[in-house]
């Protein structure tokens, strides 16, 4: 048997093997779409010219994970030799886990166990790309010894809401899963108390936070003295008010005994207190993440280990492709969190640590 691998492009995959296409058939929709900007890729096991297995992969790019978003294969042991293949591939490229996406009627191959692959937990119904789908993972290293729940933003402003509230549930607080109120209320209701309009600043969304959270000590850091993301709102009305909001959300950190730190925070201290048991909004610039411009985001990192860390994205990019699978259990190296954990011009940093309460 032999494979062969091909990209099919950046957008649709109108490329894919034409011999591959016929026997994929109906279902061969799926192996269409667009997938911009995440590097579909088909790999194809044959048997003389006949085309046996085949899977499509994806991958955000800087990130240290590989999914698989479509399987096809004519036998079980065509199947198992070419995700194999697909195994050794990715421990070689020095990547942290290969994900499967399924949708949740389809039967997940009998291998798929013995290959060390397991189920994800399920996300909250939320954004689009949380439903119909299931997710299994093979941990390649730096393997999280927690599942956080997942919970997709469903507006294009409430990363920092959504990030938030999953910190407390990963804490074993209310987050999405308590409190008696449907997720979106949750998101929403949060997003108003923590904004800016529309963004999150870190010490607003600090200030957000420890007062949702009963049991856990919240800091924040910005090395940055003055008005942050507020880049494109001139000098006017427009910039002045959401100013002075900041202002008010550091009186009200003030207040509130918060500790809020000017100093910028070392990726080598993020990764050492989210080793010990810390929880950590980073607002970062999306862009490299996909190949585009640069967009102020929050994310929260929740694992770290061996080089990489491990976060949950509030955002799926539905519309090429992606799914909860790609932005649950996120693994990237800390070199490009560290790139990427800065804003502006001037490149500041902002970081949120929720710590358990001793009692």
């Amino acid at each position: 048997m032999t494979e062969t691998t091909a990209s099919v492009g950046t957008r649709r995959p109108a490329d894919l093997d034409d011999d591959l296409l016929a026997a994929l058939g109906d279902a061969g929709d799926r192996w269409l779409r667009s997938r911009h900007p995440y590097r579909p890729t088909v790999r194809t096991a044959r048997r003389g010219d006949r085309p046996v297995a085949a899977v499509l992969t994806t991958r955000r790019p800087n990130t240290l994970a590989v999914k698989i978003a479509a399987y096809w294969a004519i036998d079980d042991s065509a199947g198992s030799d070419l995700v194999e293949g697909l195994i050794r591939e990715s421990v070689a490229a020095g990547d942290a886990a290969v994900k499967w996406e399924l949708a949740t009627d389809e039967p997940v191959p009998p291998f798929a166990a013995r290959l060390g692959f397991t189920e994800l937990t399920p996300p909250y119904d939320s954004a689009s790309g949380t439903r119909g789908v299931r997710g299994l993972v093979r941990w390649l290293r730096a393997e999280p010894t927690m599942e956080p729940p997942y919970y997709a933003q469903t507006t294009e402003f409430t990363c920092g809401a959504v990030a938030a509230l999953l910190a407390t549930e990963a804490a074993g607080e209310a987050g999405f899963g308590h409190g008696g109120t449907a997720g979106r209320d949750r998101e929403i209701t949060f997003w108003r108390a923590a904004s800016n309009y529309p963004a999150c600043e870190p010490i607003g969304l600090a200030v957000a936070l420890q007062r949702e959270s009963a049991a856990g000590v919240v800091e924040v850091h910005l090395d940055h003295d003055g008005p942050v993301l507020l880049e494109s709102f001139g000098d006017g009305f427009d910039h002045a008010f959401r100013a002075e909001l900041q202002a008010e959300s550091l009186r009200q950190a003030g207040a509130m005994g918060l500790t809020v730190g000017r100093d910028r925070v070392a990726i080598s201290e993020i990764e050492h207190r989210v080793m010990g048991g810390s929880l950590a909004l980073l607002l970062i610039d999306e862009g490299p993440m996909h190949d585009g411009q640069a967009v102020p985001h929050w994310v929260l990192a929740h694992h770290a280990a061996d080089g990489v860390i491990v976060i949950q994205d509030p955002w799926i990019t539905a519309e090429e492709g992606e799914s909860w699978v790609d932005t649950h259990l996120l693994p990237i190296g800390s070199e490009i969190v560290d790139r990427m954990t800065a804003w502006g011009a001037a490149g500041y940093r902002g970081v949120i640590f929720l710590e358990r309460s001793a009692g």
